[in-house]
């Protein structure tokens, strides 16, 4: 989608759609392009343009270039909302009236043949015996899957309209209160938003741990990291997918854990190792080629529940580590080359991921420990 306004109101009705909210055209009026209205229940016609246009070119796009995308956005007609859908969900029926006496027949013996099966297999998944997602599973404990949302807050642009900044180094309502204590000439021209963003990692991950969990048959729900309460980590079990960067509480529970590397990026140490002699990882992205190190924490909780975190510093090494841990034969080649020494209920993977432009052209296991 090459119009900017296309671009940043279908980012702005996907934040608003996993968050739970619907908004009007009001609200997207003043929060996202700035608008100021007399009358709150008037209704804007450009609005309805922009998201026509929008509704237009995600048809187009997944008709070509992105008809073999795992997740297909659409905006419903008639609302301000994103639905997530999967490409089956979108396929044409093929209708062969001839067949519906032979497909009733063969329909019954496949439901007989489901029930035996299901009988004789009760209990058996593809992630039997495998680390990681059976212990969701078969934990007594609600799970959480978490996505690490990013802070931004509001003020002037420089085209004169009111707007949202992100900052690298601002990462929580904590950092954003320093930034005006040091700089409080500020306060006049900056405020907080109600709002926070989410990266493409999060659609792409949620996506994989989703069918991971289909298949378990344990259910599982989503909260964004800016929601999540301390009382959250000892109530559920706890799936976390986001940036070093945005990891909220989950801080304390990474300083618990002892490492034998360090990772540095923009500045700032978010992993340290109890050697000062040990090696640092430092993450690099320019114009040519992204080089992230991803981080898989697989640990106890605080309650006998279980955390399990992802972590990177760019969307790359999160889409590429959750691809693979959620695939039967690696996490199988992973158990018996490398777990199997270890305790697979608890360990500590970093993987080194190349690519560009969020492809994984390389994926490496350097450190389990």
């Amino acid at each position: 989608m090459k119009s900017k306004i296309g671009c940043d109101l279908l980012t702005y009705l996907t934040e608003a759609s996993l968050e739970g909210k619907n908004p009007k055209e009001f609200t997207i009026g003043v929060e996202l392009f700035g608008k100021k209205y007399e009358d709150a229940d008037k209704q804007d016609s450009n609005i309805r343009v922009y998201i026509h246009n929008v509704r237009k070119k995600l048809k187009d796009y997944y008709a070509a270039e992105g008809k073999k995308d795992p997740v297909i956005f659409v905006v419903e007609k008639g609302k301000y909302h994103v639905r997530f859908d999967s490409p089956k969900d979108h396929r044409k029926p093929v209708r062969y009236v001839f067949l519906i006496p032979f497909l009733v027949s063969f329909a019954t013996l496949l439901v007989v043949g489901f029930l035996f099966l299901k009988h004789s297999s009760q209990n058996k998944t593809p992630w039997k015996d495998l680390p990681v997602w059976q212990d969701f599973a078969e934990n007594e404990k609600p799970t959480l899957l978490v996505l690490g949302d990013y802070f931004v807050f509001s003020g002037q642009l420089p085209t004169g309209s009111v707007g949202i900044y992100r900052d690298f180094n601002i990462n929580s309502e904590v950092e954003y209160e320093h930034l005006l204590d040091k700089n409080p000439e500020l306060i006049h021209s900056l405020s907080k938003s109600n709002l926070t963003y989410l990266s493409k990692m999060a659609a792409f991950c949620q996506s994989h741990i989703y069918k991971v969990f289909a298949q378990t048959g344990a259910p599982i729900h989503v909260k964004l990291s800016s929601d999540l309460q301390p009382d959250d980590l000892k109530n559920n079990n706890i799936i976390f997918v986001g940036n070093y960067k945005n990891m909220g509480l989950f801080e304390n529970v990474v300083q618990d854990l002892d490492f034998s590397f360090g990772i540095f990026s923009s500045g700032r140490q978010f992993i340290f190792a109890d050697d000062q002699n040990a090696e640092i990882y430092r993450p690099a992205n320019d114009n040519s080629k992204q080089i992230d190190y991803a981080l898989v924490i697989n640990t106890e909780g605080y309650t006998g529940n279980r955390f399990l975190l992802f972590l990177s510093t760019q969307d790359i090494g999160n889409i590429s580590v959750v691809d693979q841990l959620t695939n039967p034969d690696y996490l199988a080649t992973l158990l018996n080359e490398k777990l199997k020494q270890l305790d697979p209920d608890n360990f500590k993977a970093l993987y080194k991921v190349q690519g560009i432009n969020k492809t994984d052209l390389s994926f490496e296991l350097i450190r389990v420990e």
